[in-house]
């Protein structure tokens, strides 16, 4: 495996974790701030869906340079298994753009 390939995979990687991190960070939040009754206290609870909005786009900025790797890792020569594997990876990150698209319509939501 040539250096390239090498930091690659390791960007790969440090980027999957930041994108689990901002994930559960801002689930975590959403349930503390939205859901519970925490949500009463108008400023605390309108300063962290700010933070929220902003780790999901965040969380989504992420995901879209994690695909990027995907897909030049895909245009790489490989076998036929492995390049489905990426494909198939490819449509799950932009599955999992859209959901989290979707917590940011329900985050600023539940502003009104």
């Amino acid at each position: 495996m040539d250096s390239v390939e090498h930091f690659s995979l390791t960007t790969f990687t440090n980027t999957t974790k930041m994108v689990c991190t901002c994930s559960s960070i801002s689930i975590f939040l959403i349930v503390m701030f939205i859901i519970s009754p925490l949500s009463k206290y108008f400023i605390t609870s309108s300063v962290m869906k700010l933070i929220t909005i902003a780790l999901l786009f965040y969380t989504i900025y992420l995901n879209i340079q994690q695909t990027e790797y995907l897909r030049k890792a895909s245009q790489l020569n490989m076998s036929m298994d492995v390049n489905n594997q990426l494909s198939i990876n490819i449509i799950c990150s932009y599955v999992f753009t859209l959901f989290i698209g979707l917590l940011i319509i329900f985050v600023t939501k539940s502003f009104f």
